[in-house]
Formats: structure tokens, C-alpha cells, sequence
């Protein structure tokens, strides 16, 4: 009996991650590739805070110069759409991260009716990361995985 304790081998342990903790990894690595500067500030949400900032004054720059009746004046309107669209993409980011740091138990129930696409993206992610995709696919795989997540967010938010 002691040796059968003694030299009894570990099972290992397989720990499945929930669907908010696998939304989370998705969500952070997002706001990474959105904010390349946080490597040297050190709190994502202050960086995310200051970029919300600066491309609102952007986005009000733009909206005083809008005239559709001139070329530049065009120009500003689609500057200012565009702007406008990356804003709201931030802050859903920024949203769903807080979020999901806050209250990660009640985020896991919302999330169980995207339970396969959120599983879906983890696998496409984790094999990214491990480098079964190709590298050159990179900034449309990131674009597409950014619009996937956000379907999902604006859904549970």
C-alpha cells in the first residue's frame, strides 16, 4: 500500500477555460494590437483612456471642417466616419475588458449562447499563436477576429 502511493503516477490535470476567460485573452489581445504603446505605459485601460481622447479631438477636428459641397470637405466627412467607427470599436473593447475584470462569473452566463463562436475564435487564436497559420495573414486575420469579437460584445453588452 505505501509503495502503490508512493509511486503512483499524476493524472495530469486538464483545465478547460470558460468562455469568459477565453473571450478575456481574445479581448486583451486585441487592445494590444490596438494599442502598440501600452508595452511602455504599463495600465491598458489609462492608454486606451488617452487614445479615446485624442481621436475625439480628431473626430471633432474633423466634424467642423466637414463641407460636402467641396473635395476636402468630403474628405473630412469620411475621415470623420471612419474615426467615429474606430472610436466605437475601442471603447466596446474597452467596455468588455473592464467588464469582464469586474464580474466574470455573470459575464460567463451571458456568454453561454456564444459559447461555440467564442470557443471558435480560441482555436483560431491559439492556432495563430502557435503558428499553424501563415505570417503574411496576419493583419486580415486580426481584422477579422476584431469584427467576430465586437459581433459578440455589442451582442452582451
Amino acid at each position: 500500500m505505501l509503495f502503490q502511493t508512493l509511486f503512483k503516477k499524476q493524472k495530469p490535470i486538464n483545465i478547460e477555460k470558460n468562455a469568459s476567460e477565453k473571450l478575456l485573452v481574445i479581448v486583451n489581445e486585441l487592445l494590444n494590437k490596438e494599442l502598440p504603446e501600452h508595452q511602455s505605459h504599463h495600465h491598458i485601460l489609462f492608454t486606451a483612456n488617452v487614445k479615446l481622447d485624442t481621436l475625439k479631438n480628431v473626430l471633432n477636428q474633423h466634424r467642423s471642417r466637414c463641407q460636402l459641397e467641396h473635395k476636402v470637405g468630403q474628405y473630412h466627412m469620411e475621415m470623420y466616419d471612419q474615426i467615429r467607427k474606430q472610436i466605437s470599436d475601442l471603447q466596446s473593447l474597452v467596455d468588455c475588458y473592464t467588464e469582464l475584470h469586474i464580474d466574470m462569473t455573470h459575464m460567463n452566463h451571458r456568454l453561454l449562447f456564444y459559447y461555440d463562436k467564442i470557443n471558435y475564435l480560441y482555436e483560431n487564436y491559439l492556432h495563430l499563436r502557435d503558428g499553424t497559420f501563415l505570417s503574411e495573414a496576419n493583419p486580415s486575420f486580426w481584422k477579422a477576429i476584431k469584427e467576430d469579437t465586437l459581433e459578440v460584445v455589442r451582442n452582451i453588452l
